[in-house]
């Protein structure tokens, strides 16, 4: 073809592109532009970092549901296209992922119990849900969403074998831990300046309290052991900041994920975090009770008095309502919601089908509102129980309860194994990520959502991945273009 001509047609084909856009914008519809221009980023950085293209998207993904968290989750081409971030990530990476593993005649699956315990919670659940998709329809197949989640961790751990990917996933999963904390504590404060970008009417950044401060939890540790891995002691300034935050904050799971991580780096003589953490909060919590003592300040009694209930209510989790004061009154509130809906999916599961659960589709709801408050069922919406593992008992019995356990088993397995003999402080730190992520899975609804589940599994990949290369000495790991030197403490 004729240059000219050739040059002549594409600058055509733009200016149409151009127009269409431009009418899009103006009738706020962003839908195929935002994917263009999704497309288009891919593009470069395929181009200008040399990365195969589902590398780029798992990185893309990841990131924004760190930074965006639910207004992320809830793009889509159009509002009739139910084609959101986490399974358009999945169809082109998995796409991409099954082509290349038949062309390479190698499947994305390590003989590893991690390994093997992932696959039995996709292969059980896909197993249950082509029974359930007859009855319940679409509500079956989004269920089912916890389970196909699981999908990106062997996409995860199939690309993290490039060491580049592993940089580059890696640096959007520390970007992405920056961005959140002062982004989502922005929100709280002045949610106006982010009603302004919004798609289909929906802001483009817009955060789910808890997840956000579970996140945070995590990023304090993940970027901590970063810091000190690059042997930077000023840049642990900011996730001492952040994680000392979470505990001055009304998430009591994202506490006990910080506390039981705190343990197991201090039971594997890893001090640097847990020392410099508690002695912040230990200094601040002084300054508090000094200005409440001394001077009467109103904050200060607040501050502690929120502490104090806090403790309480994880110390002493079924206290009576009527005996504490209206303001803390909630958290036991909170804990008697959990414990009677807990306990209907139990007995409800238990009677009905104990071996292979409930189901997909099914109201695991119904029998706790019944129990707890029948005037909420007109509006009450929530379909897991706020315990990931008694969803899986729900959903898939005790055949899916026993898998799930496993699973966890195998995560807590290898944090334990990363802490005692791993040289690699920035291992230590996506180890507790994980770890925290886990406890707060069954206190909260978690890893039921795109919103957290996509990071988590991502982030289990990557470090699943980077297992063969946590035992080698730092100097060869740098050599061969891992992850950044990491010094060891």
């Amino acid at each position: 073809m004729n240059p000219q001509l050739r040059n002549a047609l594409v600058v055509l084909f733009a200016a149409a592109v151009a127009v269409a856009a431009g009418i899009d914008v103006a009738s706020e519809n962003y839908g195929w532009i935002g994917l263009l221009a999704l497309g288009a980023i891919a593009a470069i950085l395929t181009r200008t970092l040399a990365l195969p293209t589902d590398v780029i998207v798992l990185g893309m993904v990841m990131f924004g549901y760190l930074v965006g968290n639910r207004g992320f989750a809830q793009l889509m081409p159009s509002p009739g296209v139910p084609l959101l971030p986490a399974e358009g990530a999945l169809l082109i990476a998995g796409s991409w992922a099954l082509v290349a593993s038949a062309y390479e005649k190698r499947l994305p699956f390590r003989r590893d119990p991690l390994n093997w315990a992932v696959l039995a919670w996709l292969v059980l659940g896909s197993a249950r849900v082509i029974f359930d998709v007859r009855l319940f329809g679409f509500l079956a197949l989004r269920d089912f969403a916890t389970i196909y989640y699981a999908a990106f961790f062997f996409l995860a751990q199939r690309a993290s074998e490039l060491p580049q990917a592993r940089r580059y996933l890696m640096v959007c999963a520390l970007l992405g831990c920056t961005l959140l904390p002062p982004l989502a504590a922005l929100y709280e404060v002045v949610p106006e300046l982010f009603y302004p970008v919004r798609i289909h009417g929906m802001p483009l950044l817009l955060y789910k309290g808890d997840l956000a401060l579970m996140f945070t939890a995590g990023a304090a540790v993940l970027l901590f052991h970063w810091a000190l891995g690059l042997g930077r002691a000023w840049l642990s300034l900011y996730p001492v900041a952040i994680g000392t935050f979470v505990f001055a904050r009304e998430s009591r799971a994202s506490i006990l994920g910080s506390l039981l991580v705190l343990g197991l780096l201090t039971v594997h003589r890893r001090w640097r975090y847990p020392a410099v953490l508690m002695g912040t909060l230990a200094a601040g919590a002084a300054i508090i009770l000094a200005l409440a003592t001394l001077t009467n300040n109103d904050w200060a009694e607040q501050r502690l008095a929120t502490v104090s209930a806090h403790l309480d209510s994880i110390i002493n989790p079924v206290r009576s309502v009527s005996t504490v004061s209206d303001e803390s009154a909630y958290k036991w509130d909170n804990n008697r919601f959990r414990l009677v809906w807990w306990k209907s999916v139990m007995q409800e599961t238990l009677e009905r089908s104990p071996a292979i659960g409930l189901g997909f589709g099914h109201d695991l709801a119904h029998g706790f509102l019944q129990a707890y408050n029948p005037e909420m069922a007109d509006e009450f919406t929530a379909r897991s129980p706020h315990n990931i593992a008694l969803t899986a008992l729900g959903r898939l019995g005790l055949a899916g309860l026993a898998v799930w356990l496993g699973l966890v088993g195998c995560v807590l397995a290898e944090t334990w194994r990363s802490l005692r003999s791993d040289p690699t402080p920035l291992h230590w730190g996506v180890w507790g990520m994980l770890t925290i992520i886990l406890v707060t899975a069954h206190l909260q609804v978690v890893l039921e959502g795109p919103m957290a589940a996509v990071p988590f599994w991502i982030i289990l990949g990557l470090a699943s991945g980077s297992m063969r290369s946590a035992h080698t000495p730092p100097t060869a790991a740098a050599e061969s273009g891992d992850l950044p030197p990491q010094n060891k403490p």
